[in-house]
């Protein structure tokens, strides 16, 4: 099955980040898109998914792109391992290690999150009692 190829104006509609900003993302070494022979870059339907994956994690969980990219690059490290690449008692180690580490901080901005979702609540009821004194005036 061949793969079709994107490029990076296909790819920045698609995606809904701008071509610098693709551009950076390989610079710094995020992704890699394969290049045709006149140098132009060609992303694959995989690539378009790690910009993707890019942006949600510095949206959502408010990673930087040095923290994306060890995130990616742990990610890959376990691939390896789970798939037997990668058999060193030292890097599956290290990989517990920085999991365990990523658990931290997801439960930290989970409690995060929790409290301002529930000063929302607070605030939407608040807001809710207010505007019902007003109509009684």
């Amino acid at each position: 099955m061949e793969s079709k190829f994107y490029q990076i104006d296909e790819v920045a509609k698609i995606t809904e980040i701008s071509k610098r900003t693709i551009r950076y993302y390989e610079f710094m070494g995020l992704l890699a898109p394969a290049r045709s022979d006149a140098s132009y870059r060609l992303y694959t339907k995989e690539n378009i998914d790690e910009i993707i994956e890019i942006r949600n994690l510095k949206i959502n969980f408010g990673m930087n792109l040095e923290q994306v990219k060890r995130y990616l690059g742990l990610k890959k490290t376990i691939t390896e391992i789970l798939e037997g690449k990668t058999k060193d008692k030292r890097v599956i180690a290290e990989a517990e290690k920085k999991i365990k580490e990523l658990q931290k901080l997801a439960e930290e901005r989970e409690a995060v999150l929790k409290k301002i979702k529930n000063n929302c609540q607070n605030y939407l009821e608040q807001l809710k009692i207010q505007a019902e004194q007003l109509e009684k005036k």
